[in-house]
C-alpha cells in the first residue's frame, strides 16, 4: 500500500517531526523516486543518520510509520487510544534515538527532555475509556511507586517501558524504570543500578514521563538520589521474593506440591529446603504461593491483594517478582568466579578457589546443605557446605582463605566465609549448577549490604561425616 498521501500530509502538519521526514524519504525510495527521498532524508537530519547506521531494528519505525498513516487518515475520528499508542512508540525511540526531535504538541506538561534539555514529547496526552475505573492509577502504599528495571543501553533498552505501556489501564500510579549495566549477555544487579525513567499514570488516562539518563537528557531532576536509594531497597526486596520463589519451586519438584506453609520450607536437615526467613517472605508466603499455583491468571487480578499483604510484591510492576526465574549457580572455572543468576540476571559474582582439572564440569543440583559440617565452622569446609548431587565435591567454605582465586582444591569450589554464608541463605536445596569454563565476567559483583536471614531450625548433620574432596 502506497502510504506516500498520508505522510505527506502529516509531515506538512508537523514539519519539525524528522522521523515522519524519514518514513516519507522511505517510501519514495522504494517506489524509485530518488530525488524526493534524499530531499526527505535530508530533512531527517540524524534520524537517518541513526537508523541507516546503528542498525535499529526495521520493525520498530515500521511500526511508527503505521500509526503516523493512521493518524493521518483518521484525523477526524481517530480514537485517544491511537494517540496514546503513538506517544509511547516515540518515548521508547527517544531512547533509542535520544537526538531526534519527535513530534511537537500543544500540551505543556512534557516530561521527557531531548539532549539540548529542550521539551521533546508530549507526555500527558489523554486516553479515554468507557470504563473509568481502568484508567484510575492503582492506590499504592509505598510513596515511591513501584519499580521495573531493565537494560541501559543495547538490544533490552525499551523492554520494561514496552511491557509497562501494554497494560496501560492497569498502570500503577508511579512506575520507576532502573537501568542496569550489561556485562556480555548479562545484567548486573543491583550496586550499579540507577533511575533511567519514570512513568506517572496522572489518572484521567494521561501520563507524565520523566527521563534521568544523562546521555538522553540534561534535565537534573531532583529526586533522582532519593530514587536511587530507593531502587536499591526494592531490588534487595527482590532478593527476598527471590529466594522464596525458587524454594517452592524446589520444594515443588521434589514434592509435586506446593509448600502450605512456611514451616515445610524451613524443617530441620535434611528437609531444610531454605536457609531461614525474613519479615518480607512472611508476608509474601501466601500472595506468592497464589501466584505459583495459577499461572495463568493476570497478574492485575491479584494486585491488591499482593498491596494489602506483601509490600514487596507490591512494589514490583504488576505484582509479580521482577527476578521470578528460578536461582541458578554458575561456575567459571576460567575466571574463578562462582556466578547467582536468574535467567540473564547475575545477581552475585564472587571470588572461588578451585582444583583445575580436577574440579568436575557439568550439571549438577545441590542436595545435602549442612551448617557446620562435621559439627566445625573453622574446619577445612568453613562454616557451610553443599553437596553437588551424589558426588564428594560440594561448594563449601575453607580454612584456607589465601587458596581463593587459585586451582589448590582437590576439586571442591572453596568459597570464602561471608560469601558461602550469603550463598548459603540464598539458594535452595534442589538449585542447579552449572560448572564449566567461560561465561562469567571477572568483575566481582558483591553488595555491601549482604542477604541475610533468620534459621529457626537445626542444619547441622552429626550423623554424618562429610568426605569431599576438598
Amino acid at each position: 500500500m502506497d502510504r506516500s498521501p498520508h505522510l505527506k500530509s502529516y509531515v506538512k502538519k508537523h514539519p519539525d517531526n524528522k522521523m515522519a521526514w524519514y518514513l516519507l524519504g522511505k517510501e519514495y525510495e522504494s517506489s524509485g523516486q530518488e530525488g524526493k527521498a534524499n530531499y526527505c532524508f535530508n530533512r531527517a537530519g540524524e534520524v537517518f543518520e541513526a537508523f541507516e547506521h546503528k542498525q535499529i531494528p526495521a520493525d520498530v519505525w515500521m511500526e511508527y510509520q503505521e500509526k503516523l498513516v493512521q493518524m493521518s487518515k483518521e484525523r477526524e475520528r481517530r480514537s485517544a487510544r491511537r494517540r496514546y499508542l503513538l506517544t509511547a512508540l516515540m518515548v521508547i525511540l527517544l531512547m533509542w534515538v535520544p537526538s531526534a526531535n519527535a513530534p511537537k504538541h500543544s500540551n505543556e506538561n512534557a516530561f521527557v527532555a531531548s539532549e539540548t534539555g529542550r521539551s521533546a514529547v508530549d507526555s500527558s496526552v489523554e486516553v479515554s475509556s468507557a470504563d473509568p475505573k481502568e484508567t484510575a492509577p492503582i492506590d499504592m502504599t509505598n510513596a515511591n511507586g513501584v519499580f521495573t528495571a531493565q537494560a541501559r543501553k543495547g538490544s533490552g533498552a525499551g523492554t520494561a517501558l514496552a511491557e509497562m505501556l501494554a497494560k496501560t489501564n492497569r498502570l500503577p500510579f508511579k512506575t520507576t524504570v532502573l537501568g542496569m549495566e550489561q556485562s556480555g549477555s548479562w545484567l548486573l544487579w543491583r550496586e550499579g543500578m540507577q533511575p533511567l525513567l519514570r512513568v506517572q499514570n496522572q489518572g484521567n488516562g494521561g501520563l507524565a514521563v520523566q527521563s534521568y539518563d544523562a546521555a538522553a537528557c540534561a534535565c537534573k531532576p531532583s529526586d533522582r538520589e532519593k530514587l536511587r536509594k530507593a531502587g536499591l531497597e526494592w531490588a534487595a526486596g527482590q532478593e527476598e521474593l527471590a529466594v522464596m520463589n525458587s524454594s517452592m519451586r524446589a520444594f515443588r519438584s521434589q514434592h509435586q506440591r506446593l509448600p502450605r506453609s512456611l514451616d515445610e520450607l524451613t524443617r530441620d536437615f535434611p528437609d531444610n529446603t531454605m536457609y531461614g526467613t525474613t519479615g518480607g517472605i512472611k508476608k509474601a508466603f501466601m500472595p506468592m504461593r497464589n501466584l505459583l499455583a495459577s499461572p495463568g491468571q493476570e497478574a492485575e487480578e491479584q494486585t491488591g491483594s499482593a498491596a494489602e499483604n506483601s509490600p514487596l510484591l507490591a512494589s514490583s510492576l504488576h505484582g509479580r517478582p521482577y527476578l521470578g526465574q528460578p536461582l541458578r549457580i554458575v561456575v567459571d572455572k576460567s575466571r574463578h568466579r562462582l556466578g547467582l543468576v536468574s535467567g540473564n540476571v547475575l545477581i552475585r559474582n564472587y571470588p572461588v578457589g578451585l582444583g583445575g582439572e580436577r574440579t568436575p564440569e557439568g550439571k549438577f543440583v545441590i542436595t545435602d546443605k549442612v551448617v557446620n559440617p562435621n559439627g566445625k565452622s573453622n574446619g577445612e569446609f568453613g562454616s557451610r557446605g553443599m553437596q553437588l548431587s551424589a558426588t564428594n565435591y560440594a561448594i563449601h567454605g575453607t580454612n584456607e582463605p589465601n587458596s581463593i582465586g587459585k586451582n589448590e582444591s582437590l576439586g571442591c569450589v572453596r568459597m570464602g566465609k561471608k560469601d558461602v554464608e550469603e550463598l548459603f541463605a540464598l539458594v535452595p536445596s534442589g538449585t542447579e549448577v552449572v560448572i564449566g569454563n567461560g561465561g562469567l565476567p571477572d568483575q566481582v559483583l558483591v553488595p555491601g549490604t549482604r542477604f541475610a536471614s533468620e534459621p529457626k531450625h537445626d542444619q547441622m548433620n552429626p550423623r554424618k561425616t562429610y568426605h569431599w574432596l576438598n
